[in-house]
This record gives C-alpha cells, sequence and structure tokens, in this order.
C-alpha cells in the first residue's frame, strides 16, 4: 500500500445520514442518563429541587447553619416544611433498598428550630427593574412568588382575602401539627423583604381583575381552590375546567389575559404545600419572564417530574412497605436531637457519581461530567479544542465499566472521530505518523501469510500483529514453534488487525483490513486467528465474526511447562484495558507466571478494572503530556515490576521509566531484572526486527525434518 501524502488520506466513506447521526444518538444517551450531573432521586423528587443531598451531608458534618441556608437558597420556609413536607424526596431515596429512607423531611425541622437569634434569611436582590406585580393571595403559593418576584428585582404587592397571611398554614392545618411560633418565623422573611401586603382585600369583590391589569405590569393569581371558585364567578373573563379550577397553559401558567399568571391550588386543586410552593414558584417565573421580554417557554422545565436516575433495587411492593406515607393527620414526630441528625445523615448515601472521572485521567482533564463532552460534540463540533478532545480520549472502556448506567464515553467519541473523518476534519496532521505505521503493517513488505510448514492449508494462524515481531522476533518465532508443537497444523499470518486506523475513525481503510484479513484465512482453509496481543484480539473478535479467536496465552495455559526460572520473583500484572472483557486471558496469563515460579501481587485496577497504559486510543501524537500522565498514572499503582502481555504497553511503562517487561521476556530472559529496565526499542530497530521475524518464519521447516 503505497504511503498517503500529507492530506490526501483515505477518510472513510461517503456520508449518511444514519452515519451522521449516531454520535449525537450516543451524546443523547449521555445526556439522558449519566449521574455526573444529579440530581439524586431526592433533589429530582423535590418539586423545588431543595438539594437535599447536600443539606443532609453538610447536618451529618455538624455544619447546621451551613445546611440550614442550603435548604434557604431554594426554600424560604425551611421550619414549615419541616413539619408539613408530604417528602416526595423520601419516596426513592436510594436508602430504601436497603431498609427505609434518610428521615429528610426531620433533618430540615431540626435545622430550622436549631438556628440561634432570629432567623438568617437570604435577603440579597437583583437590581431594581422598576416594574411592579400584583400576587393575589398570600397562601403558600402566593408567599413563594411574592418572595421569588421581589428578590428578581420587582416591586411586589400582595393581596390577601384575610385578615393575616398564611393561607392554609394558619387557617386549615391545625396547631398540633404546624405550631404557629414556626410559621410566624418563617413568614417573617415577606416584611424584612419590604413586600407591601394589603390583607382584607378581595379580588372581584374590592377590586376588580380588569383593574389590577390595568394598574400593575404583570397580575399573578395565587388565590387557593376556594378563591378560584369565586374568580370565575366574577365576570374576570377568566375560564375554568371541569374541576372547577382556573385553566392555564400547564408550563407557562397563562390564564389567556396578556400579563395574568395563575397557579397554587387555584389550578391544581386541593393539594400538599410543597406542590402548591412550586405551582407560584411557577407562575412567578413565567411573570418574571414576561417583565423581562422573554420567551416564556424556552428551557422550561417540563410538568412531568424527570426520570430518576438512580434505579431502585427494591421491588415497589417492598418500597411501599419502606417508607412513611405523607400523611398530616397525626401530630408532628418527635423532634430529632443533635446526635440523631448526625447519626441519621450518616445513613445518606451520598448519591454523587463522578465514578468514571475519578478513574480517568482524560474525564478529570476534559470535564466534571461526561455531560460536558456530549454537549461540546453536539454544539462545537468542528471546534479545534473539541477536535482535540474527541482524539484524546484512550478509548479504553474503563468509564463503562465503571458507570451504574454502563454509558461508556469512548463509544461517543469513537462515533465522533468516525464522524470528523466523514467531514474531512479526522484524522488530525499529528496522526501520519500512525497512518504510516498501519500502511506498513498491511503492506507486502512486512506482511506474510503462510501455512506449517510441510502443510498446504492450516485450520488456525498465529496471528502475529505488529508489535510482538517489532520488539521480540526471537520470542515471536519461539513462541510460535510452541504453538505448532501443541497445535499440529498452525500457520501463521503476519498483518496489522486494523486498530490505529479503526480507532482514527477511518471505517474504510479498516473494512479493507478485516476483509484482506478474512480473504487470507481463507484462502488457507483457516477458521481460527491466534493473535498474542490483546488488543488485536479485542478487535478481530470483533470485527470478524465468521473466525473463532483465541490468544497465544489461553492456548499455551495448562500445555506449555515455561522453565521454572523465577522463584522467588514478586511481579505484578498490566492487564491491557482491550482484556477487561477477556478475563480467561487475564487467569491464563497468571497461570503462566505461576507455572514459571512467580509470585503475582494484584493491584487494584486489574482483570475487568485494568487501566489503559496511555497508549491506546492513538492519542499519544494528539496530547502526549496527558498520555505520559496516564502512564504515569498506572505506573505509580504499584512498586513491584509489572509484567504485561502487550508488547506495546511495556513500550509506554518503559518509556516513564517503570520496571516492567513483557511475560515472554520475563519467563525466558537469563536476566530478567535487567530486561525489565531496558529501554524501549527504537523506531527504526522496530521495522528491521519486524523483517528479521518475517523471514526466519519463511525458513522454517516441517517439524519432523529438524
Amino acid at each position: 500500500m503505497a504511503q498517503p501524502a500529507e492530506r490526501s488520506w483515505d477518510l472513510g466513506p461517503a456520508e449518511s445520514q444514519t452515519g451522521r447521526s449516531r454520535y449525537a444518538e450516543a451524546a443523547g444517551e449521555i445526556l439522558e442518563r449519566c449521574r455526573g450531573e444529579g440530581p439524586p432521586n431526592c433533589v429530582a423528587r423535590c418539586p423545588l429541587h431543595v438539594d437535599a443531598r447536600a443539606y443532609v451531608q453538610l447536618a451529618g458534618e455538624g455544619r447546621f447553619r451551613e445546611a440550614l441556608q442550603k435548604v434557604r437558597e431554594k426554600l424560604p420556609f425551611p421550619g414549615v416544611l419541616g413539619y408539613v413536607c408530604a417528602h416526595p424526596c423520601e419516596l426513592h431515596c436510594k436508602r430504601v433498598d436497603e431498609d427505609e429512607p434518610v428521615r429528610i423531611r426531620d433533618i430540615k425541622r431540626f435545622l430550622a428550630e436549631w438556628e440561634p437569634g432570629g432567623p438568617e434569611h437570604i435577603l440579597d436582590r437583583e437590581p431594581d427593574t422598576g416594574r411592579i406585580v400584583a400576587v393575589v393571595g398570600a397562601g403558600p403559593a402566593g408567599l413563594l412568588a411574592a418572595h421569588d418576584l421581589c428578590r428578581r428585582g420587582h416591586r411586589v404587592i400582595l393581596f390577601e382575602r384575610g385578615g393575616a397571611i398564611g393561607g392554609c398554614l394558619v387557617d386549615k392545618i391545625p396547631e398540633w401539627r404546624l405550631p404557629r411560633r414556626v410559621v410566624e418565623r418563617d413568614l417573617s422573611i415577606i416584611a424584612a423583604l419590604g413586600i407591601e401586603v394589603q390583607t382584607g382585600v378581595e379580588v372581584g369583590r374590592d377590586v376588580a381583575l380588569d383593574e389590577l391589569g390595568s394598574s400593575f405590569d404583570a397580575v399573578v393569581l395565587l388565590v387557593g381552590y376556594a378563591g378560584a371558585r369565586r374568580l370565575m364567578t366574577g365576570s374576570t373573563g377568566l375560564s375554568g375546567t371541569h374541576l372547577r379550577t382556573l385553566r392555564i397553559d400547564p408550563l407557562t401558567c397563562e390564564t389567556g389575559r396578556p400579563g395574568v399568571f395563575a397557579g397554587g391550588d387555584a389550578v391544581s386543586g386541593p393539594s400538599s404545600v410543597i406542590t402548591a410552593l412550586a405551582l407560584g414558584r411557577r407562575a412567578a417565573e413565567s411573570a418574571h419572564r414576561y417583565l423581562s421580554g422573554e420567551d416564556l417557554r424556552s428551557g422550561r422545565e417540563d410538568i412531568l417530574p424527570p426520570r430518576l436516575l438512580w434505579t431502585l433495587e427494591v421491588k415497589e411492593s417492598e418500597r411501599r412497605l419502606r417508607v412513611r406515607p405523607p400523611v398530616m393527620l397525626v401530630p408532628a414526630v418527635e423532634p430529632m436531637t443533635a446526635d440523631d441528625v448526625r447519626e441519621e445523615a450518616g445513613r445518606c448515601l451520598d448519591c454523587e457519581c463522578g465514578l468514571c472521572v475519578k478513574d480517568c485521567e482524560f474525564l478529570a482533564a476534559s470535564c466534571d461530567s461526561p455531560k460536558e463532552l456530549a454537549r461540546r460534540v453536539l454544539d462545537r463540533f468542528e471546534d479545534p479544542e473539541t477536535l482535540k478532545m474527541i482524539y484524546s480520549c484512550n478509548i479504553c472502556s474503563l468509564c463503562g465499566t465503571v458507570c451504574p448506567e454502563d454509558l461508556d464515553t469512548g463509544e461517543m467519541l469513537l462515533e465522533a472521530r468516525r464522524e470528523a473523518v466523514r467531514r474531512g476534519l479526522g484524522p488530525l496532521p499529528v496522526h501520519k505518523g500512525i497512518v504510516s505505521y498501519f500502511n506498513a503493517g498491511v503492506s507486502r513488505t512486512f506482511t506474510l501469510l503462510k501455512s506449517e510448514p510441510g502443510r498446504r492449508r492450516s485450520r488456525r494462524l498465529f496471528f502475529t500483529g505488529c508489535a510482538l515481531p517489532a520488539v521480540a522476533p526471537a520470542h515471536t518465532r519461539m513462541i510460535y514453534e510452541e504453538l505448532r508443537r501443541h497445535y499440529p497444523g498452525t500457520g501463521v499470518m503476519m498483518y496489522c488487525c486494523g486498530a490505529p486506523v479503526e480507532l482514527l475513525g477511518m471505517d474504510e481503510a479498516f473494512e479493507r483490513a478485516r476483509q484482506e484479513i478474512l480473504r487470507q484465512a481463507e484462502a488457507v482453509g483457516a477458521e481460527e486467528l491466534i493473535p498474542a496481543c490483546p488488543d488485536c484480539a479485542h478487535t478481530l473478535r470483533e470485527s470478524l465474526p465468521e473466525l473463532k479467536v483465541r490468544t497465544v496465552w489461553e492456548l499455551l495455559a495448562g500445555v506449555w511447562e515455561p522453565p521454572r526460572l523465577r522463584e522467588g520473583a514478586t511481579v505484578a500484572v498490566h492487564d491491557s484495558c482491550k482484556a477487561r472483557h477477556q478475563l480467561k486471558v487475564c487467569a491464563s496469563v497468571r497461570r503462566l507466571l505461576e507455572a514459571g515460579g512467580a509470585e503475582v501481587e494484584e493491584i487494584e485496577y486489574d482483570g475487568e478494572k485494568a487501566r489503559c497504559c496511555g497508549f491506546g486510543g492513538m492519542i499519544y501524537p494528539v496530547d502526549p503530556q496527558l498520555s505520559r500522565k496516564i502512564t504515569q498514572r498506572r505506573a505509580g499503582e504499584t512498586p513491584v515490576p509489572m509484567v504485561t502481555y502487550c508488547a506495546g504497553c511495556r513500550m509506554a511503562l518503559a518509556g516513564v521509566g517503570k520496571e516492567s517487561i513483557h511475560i515472554l521476556d520475563f519467563l525466558l530472559d537469563p536476566d530478567w531484572t535487567a530486561a525489565a529496565r531496558r529501554k524501549p526499542t527504537g523506531g527504526l530497530a522496530r521495522y528491521l526486527n519486524r523483517l528479521r521475524t518475517k523471514w526466519a518464519f519463511k525458513r522454517l521447516r516441517p517439524l519432523e525434518e529438524r
């Protein structure tokens, strides 16, 4: 195959809508299911999205003031809700899988009642807008709407039909369920914010809605269920439903009258306090957007609650038994003590993910959550920094292994690389050397197909790949000798598996390589390929379902007895990241090491959780510093020498000074400790070694003639 010109590489198949959408579908799945930006179930199910996880954790550390202020960031009435919230946050608490939910509501109540002195309300406001809003109804929904609009910089006048603010908090809920002192303490924020209150004013009787509409820049109706019925009978032009509630746009709370919005029980009918508060906040948000000239619908939270990211394992029938029903007809429970709160908060599972970012140097350097990368891929695909990011992932699948949702960010980025090739943006100029290396690996000069000497056909072929013959020609020949001694009829194929161009997104070049491997195997009647490299094994298994693929290590473990030269040696095994789904390979390597007398010291990130050596994904020409950092992290996982069974992995580890050695050198080299300190083989030497390996194979004679 001819060497490519600077930018005349074959960049892949013509664009198709299906192909273009694959990376977008992968990105969309991450945006939908990734837990990296939350929310945990308690926050997702809270109609106001109070950060329960955060304030429970703070309370558990005894940081009660900070915890209380965390509540107040979204909820200015912590004491009231500490008594009467229907606690939807608890109903799907992940702790239910083990026993019962964390008592989130009771912790909130403790915080509100613990606070010494007067309440430390959050009173900061945005700059004055010069707009004035009428909020009708001073129940929970109206109070929160007035609070929100005031803090957004609007002047608010609160109209209440009764003699005092509070609505159901003082008129309907008995003292034994919600003490008046708690209500008064929380509602003192209305005066503290400077919100004007006019009591004894009934809209539709004392003042017409039309009058409010002409006197105020916006009107928010939060009059409760009974108030809605009075408004609809008062010829105000509002329409109602068959349930005698106000008819509104459920997303924006628009009533059909310009500048008039409604929410709370006037819309939903009798509901819980927390639900009324949420509807009041939605109406206030729409009024603010209306006053600011913003789109009322863009980016709004959906009416239905979001899909829970943290799936419960317990059956629904059992879940219902473990959670306390949200009933208000019994006295409030006994208050918690500070020790109770610390202990209860300690039961919180702290449902915060970030597992993939913690375990991956690339993700840690690139984002706080894979969702950030998904948004970049969708919104700024052709930005040079985005393209660099797309080509900086090892594509090692560790993220998918540790992700509780089985989301593999590398799969998205591999699809993005294919899209980059389709658009003519990839591979990047720095990938020229990799493409040249691949071209050599499939050229006549460095490839070979040979049945076992003395036979015209071979049922299986030792697939050398590119790396092993490039760094260890003698061991490559020796391992072939062992294969054909134990498995007669084994031939040889020297060829590139295609992984370099597959990882660059060059699907057409990869498909040609795949077809050529298949053609050569069929030419000698081979039904099985036997690679030594775990990366080759992974690629061949995925791309060639027509052929059986087993590694050298699987075939030799148990039949080949290496010389027992390593008594007393202790080593760790660096499992290739591509071997994480080939656990038989991992076990076979350890069996061979133990057969040679060595003791294997296991490390945390091995087998299924193996970390990349830093060379995976062809990232080293794109971000050599990141590549080296990944290698150093891997090398630092153990003080003992590392044995690899991928020649490329050994080159990476040796490149940062880690004592490391390929399994064949470890088992066979007379001085393995010196070999473990040997520098990686240079570039020119690797090409010469591949030629030496090829010539040696061509000179082999049948076993019976030797």
